[in-house]
This record gives C-alpha cells, sequence and structure tokens, in this order.
C-alpha cells in the first residue's frame, strides 16, 4: 500500500536529519583539530568559514568556543541539537515504520546530547555522535524491511549526504585554492567525508584536483556525492516502480547525469560555476519530489534543500522543517 504523503515526508525527515547530524558532527570534529594548528592560512577567518560551511549566515569574526557553541547548541540556526531533536521528533511520528532497535538508538542519542557536555571532552562527544548516527544508518539497513518506508528514510538520507559534500567540496575548493596540493589541508577535507582510506587505497597521492575529483565524482566512494545522486535515484526508481518516466526520476536522472558526465578539470578549475549547476538542478528535482510525495503537507514546502545553496537559504529551509 503507498505511503501517505505526511508519513513519506517524515520518513524522508528523518533519513536527511540524520545524516546532516552525522556530517556536522564530522566536520565540526576536524575543524577542531585543524584550528589547533597555527600555522593554518588567515586564522581569523577560519572558524567565520567554519560557520558558513555548516549553514550558518556570514560573519566577520568568531572565536573557536562560540563557534562550537553555535554548531552544538540548541540555537536557532542549524545545529547539531536541532538536528538530532528533528530526527526523534520525525521517528517519533512514524515509530510504527521503524524497529525498536532503531527506535532506541534515536532516543538514546537525543537523551545522551540532553544530559551530557561536550567541556568534557569535544572528539569524544563528536565522535560517539558519529557512531551512533552510523549504528542507525546499519539499523536502518539491517533491522527495517526494505519497502517503501525504508526507501524514503534513504532519499533523505543520501540527498542530505549529496548536499553535504558538494558543499563542502565547492566552499573548499575556492578557499584552499591558493594553497595548492596541500597534503595536510587535502587529507583533512578527506576525513571530513570519512573517506580517507577509500582515497589512500585508489589514489598515489594526496593532491587538490584528486580529492576535488573523487569526492564529487567516484562511484565506488559511498561518501561521494556523485555516489549518493546516484543511489538517490535508484531510491526513486524502487519508490515508483514501474512508473520509471515520472518527474522525479526524470529531475534526479539530468542531475545524476551531470555528475556522471562532468569534466573534472574543469570543476576543479571553477568549483562556484560546478555548484550554480548543481544548485539549479537540484531546485528542479526539489520541485519534482514535493509535487510527486510530499505536496499535501505543509512541511513539504521546505523539506528539499539545493545541494549547495548559500547558508542563508539553507538556514530558511531548516527552519521551514
Amino acid at each position: 500500500m503507498p505511503l501517505l504523503s505526511r508519513v513519506a515526508t517524515t520518513l524522508y525527515v528523518f533519513g536527511r536529519e540524520l545524516e546532516s547530524a552525522e556530517h556536522l558532527a564530522r566536520i565540526l570534529r576536524v575543524h577542531s583539530e585543524m584550528s589547533l594548528d597555527r600555522s593554518q592560512p588567515r586564522p581569523g577567518r577560519f572558524w567565520p568559514a567554519f560557520l558558513e560551511l555548516a549553514g550558518w549566515p556570514a560573519t566577520r569574526s568568531a572565536r573557536r568556543e562560540k563557534a562550537i557553541g553555535l554548531a552544538l547548541g540548541d540555537t536557532a540556526g542549524p545545529s547539531l541539537a536541532r538536528s538530532v531533536e528533528a530526527a526523534r521528533q520525525a521517528a517519533q511520528a512514524v515509530r510504527p515504520s521503524l524497529s525498536t532497535e532503531v527506535f532506541e538508538q534515536v532516543n538514546l542519542l537525543y537523551w545522551r546530547l540532553r544530559e551530557t557536555g561536550w567541556e568534557g571532552g569535544l572528539y569524544d562527544h563528536l565522535h560517539r555522535v558519529e557512531l551512533t548516527a552510523q549504528l542507525i544508518g546499519g539499523l536502518i539497513d539491517d533491522t527495517m524491511a526494505h519497502d517503501e518506508a525504508w526507501n524514503f528514510v534513504r532519499l533523505g538520507k543520501f540527498f542530505a549526504r549529496a548536499a553535504g559534500v558538494t558543499r563542502l567540496m565547492v566552499r573548499k575548493g575556492v578557499e584552499l585554492a591558493r594553497a595548492g596540493d596541500d597534503a595536510v589541508a587535502w587529507s583533512s577535507v578527506l576525513r571530513c567525508c570519512s573517506s580517507f582510506e577509500a582515497y589512500q587505497i585508489r589514489r598515489p597521492a594526496v593532491t587538490r584536483p584528486a580529492v576535488i575529483s573523487f569526492l564529487l565524482f567516484d562511484r565506488a566512494c559511498p561518501r561521494s556525492a556523485g555516489f549518493s545522486v546516484a543511489e538517490s535515484l535508484l531510491t526513486v526508481r524502487r519508490i515508483d516502480g514501474a512508473e520509471s518516466g515520472r518527474p522525479p526520476h526524470r529531475a534526479l536522472g539530468q542531475l545524476a547525469a551531470l555528475f556522471e558526465y562532468a569534466d573534472p578539470a574543469e570543476v576543479v578549475r571553477s568549483p562556484a560555476s560546478f555548484g550554480s549547476r548543481v544548485d539549479r538542478l537540484a531546485g528542479e528535482v526539489a520541485r519534482a519530489l514535493r509535487e510527486a510525495y510530499f505536496q499535501p503537507i505543509e512541511l513539504a514546502n521546505s523539506v528539499m534543500e539545493g545541494l549547495s545553496r548559500q547558508p542563508q537559504q539553507q538556514q530558511q529551509g531548516v527552519a521551514g522543517s
């Protein structure tokens, strides 16, 4: 039986917010470690640049403690606490669609963040969030029926992953352009996507062109944007079944084709231009998904975000959720 639009929307949000929480915890952990290296270029812009990457409006200055507090806390903008709370609220709303194991771990993650602070150790705090989110992802695959509910969770997960990785690569491609092939800086970018070891196995050296190409286009890396868009397309195909010509299929097919056939060398030269093209196609995907699956629900008006939109636009999307 096809899912109600309300249930489909909530399952999508559940997958999206879990992925967003894991991604934010990881990039905050890696950037916190990087900030201890005083050789970082333009140290006064380090934390403002991180906040923009995390989805906050541009700011001229921000110290480490303030940036960490904003990224972690229950604040008006995108934060770890808000993503986990949104995931838990979604899980409560669709409790019959989730396994007991999934729901228990989501609830545990929520209360762990509520009851324990990070002052005792930021690294351990963030690492536990990452591991718990990854555990939940494994439980979703291993304890839930691979039915329509599961597919909507995966759609939210992989489209959010594509968004996070594309935004990261577009911003880092511009931010680190002057750094050239700084192996330390680009290794940190790989670590922001849990892809350092996967990269080392497949590439001989850490260079700017190779990292950008790997994290955007490599189809064997489950953390790459290209892989995530392709998985989103496969998920929509499973949801629609024989109706493979529906608008979500066509829109995601066009976005997947962009990642499939883009010239990596051209993207390395102009990452912002590639990000703009992705944004345009992502907007078409957003409209197609909303009209096909989410239209009757008010939440659907803001359920989708562009893959590399500006922070102000991202913040509006989160607030609308």
